[in-house]
């Protein structure tokens, strides 16, 4: 083994300085510092990003819908529907009918859903004996495992969105060329036209829910030939609103 004295000096003589365990810490808590806060390589003056900038455990938090949507035909008998039961991706299901993704049925794995009010929008083509039909005659129920969070009928849960039409009807025979007469905007509805959870709902990851139409007195859809206005069914899209906290990966 060799001496200290072989290179030129002991180390009893070196001036060593004591080190507390705080100041090693701030030692290393600097170092790391200026790991994380590394200059643009490109000159630019800004700190550069570097890996892992969503570490394990942490959350996105933000406004959040989901939402799903139904279709009935004209002249058929209005039929229970499940919504949120089938996922994007499956039967034909794109973006703009939902945005569910998973196994359908449930919230996605690491996701939790404050829901803050339920919307249900009705197609502004459905005639109105089938909007009156719907609103009378189907029953609304917000089910979490099976347990219902929210029992009430179509007209208590407004969309807040949508365009209106207003028109006037045809009264007797028309002169040649002449038409009803018909305004539509998507500017009249207001955010504000919802209902409100006066209680926010958390529902959790995995958590199997349903929003479910159910016809408590059977009834047909307006048929699509001899009747006055025709028939064209309806499409029905129920949107859930709320915070959405959502697991990111590292």
């Amino acid at each position: 083994m060799k001496r200290s004295t072989d290179v030129g000096f002991k180390l009893k003589n070196r001036d060593w300085s004591p080190v507390g365990a705080d100041d090693f810490m701030k030692r290393v808590a600097a170092q790391v510092r200026g790991d994380r806060r590394q200059r643009s390589a490109r000159g630019f003056g800004q700190f550069r990003r570097c890996q892992n900038e969503a570490p394990q455990g942490q959350y996105a938090h933000r406004d959040w819908f989901y939402w799903d949507t139904a279709s009935v035909a004209a002249g058929a008998a209005f039929p229970q529907i499940v919504f949120f039961a089938v996922p994007q991706g499956a039967a034909g299901k794109n973006l703009n009918v939902t945005n569910l993704q998973g196994q359908g049925g449930q919230l996605p794995a690491g996701e939790v859903l404050t829901i803050t009010s339920i919307r249900i929008e009705i197609s502004n083509l459905t005639v109105p004996a089938d909007f009156q039909n719907i609103n009378n005659l189907v029953s609304v129920q917000f089910k979490v495992r099976n347990y219902p969070i929210l029992q009430c009928t179509p007209e208590f849960l407004s969309p807040g969105f949508g365009a209106v039409t207003a028109s006037a009807a045809q009264l007797g025979v028309a002169p040649a060329g002449t038409a009803t007469v018909t305004s539509t905007s998507n500017g009249l509805p207001t955010q504000a036209s919802v209902y409100n959870f006066a209680v926010p709902y958390v529902l959790g990851s995995l958590e199997n829910f349903a929003v479910i139409l159910n016809p408590e007195t059977a009834f047909n859809m307006v048929a699509a030939a001899a009747t006055n206005p025709l028939g064209v069914g309806t499409t029905i899209k129920v949107a859930l609103e709320g915070v959405i906290d959502r697991l990111l990966a590292g």
